[in-house]
């Protein structure tokens, strides 16, 4: 693949006329780039304020306790799973984006979401995600020592019903709406920023970079490393399909799921 939008070309022109709504991006100058950080970051405050938007009606409920006085927080493994549902806001920057441009959904990886090819990808990648997850893992707890009490024990399942919820959030939720900002949104344009401005190995270069900030958002230090190589295969198996996301969407949530059930079951 040698131009992320290869496919979107032949589709635009390919009976010949121009049609509303096939403009394209074809190169990405220092001013856009940072814009596209920005967006990227609005993703993040807006995925924030919706985290608390969520919290604010569970805190009257038995699944989230806070007293002030004695500094005791308790957070119900089920409030997490609902918590997480305001991944969502992270889809809102990319589609203005490409609203406001008058861009196509592909324009952010949205395309042949039924393609039988992208999806085994998907599958075989995701495969080999969750074995270096697993060893880069156990590698960082040998050298730092078990992890600290944290938001990790409350990604878990404790019924079966959780297990199926945990699983479609993880997919629809989580990964779905990463794989669109961080590599059908951000890592595509700055591929095409450091193409423009004729970086030597620029899919690489944007590859690394998107993939560090993609490990830096988690804010968790001890985890940066483990995500930074998750962040590479799924960047990577993007550049492959031509910024498809569906492929990197169930990758991305078959690692989290499997997880997630493997943590269930006390391993």
């Amino acid at each position: 693949m040698d131009d992320p939008d290869l496919y979107e070309l032949e589709e635009a022109t390919g009976i010949g006329i121009f049609e509303p709504g096939t403009l394209l991006e074809n190169e990405i100058d220092k001013n856009q780039m940072i814009g596209v950080l920005a967006y990227t970051a609005l993703g993040m405050v807006l995925m924030v304020i919706a985290t608390i938007v969520i919290m604010v009606p569970l805190m009257m409920t038995p699944l989230i306790v806070i007293d002030i006085y004695s500094y005791y927080i308790y957070i119900d493994p089920l409030a997490m799973l609902i918590l997480t549902v305001a991944e969502i806001a992270f889809v809102i920057p990319p589609l203005y984006y490409i609203r406001k441009r008058g861009l196509p959904k592909s324009a952010i990886g949205i395309k042949n979401m039924l393609s039988g090819k992208d999806a085994l990808l998907g599958i075989f990648i995701g495969l080999l995600m969750l074995g270096a997850n697993l060893v880069i893992s156990w590698f960082v707890t040998t050298a730092t020592g078990p992890p600290s009490s944290g938001t990790d024990d409350l990604l878990v399942a404790r019924n079966l019903a959780e297990m199926i919820g945990w699983s479609f959030v993880m997919f629809v939720f989580v990964a779905f709406t990463e794989e669109l900002i961080f590599r059908g949104f951000m890592q595509r344009r700055m591929e095409m920023y450091f193409r423009g401005r004729g970086t030597a190995n620029y899919k690489l270069v944007a590859l690394l970079i998107s993939s560090f900030i993609f490990g830096a958002i988690h804010f968790d230090i001890i985890g940066l490393p483990t995500r930074f190589v998750l962040g590479m295969f799924l960047g990577d198996l993007a550049q492959r399909r031509s910024y498809n996301i569906l492929g990197p969407s169930i990758a991305h949530g078959m690692n989290n799921a499997i997880v997630i059930i493997l943590a269930s079951l006390g391993f």
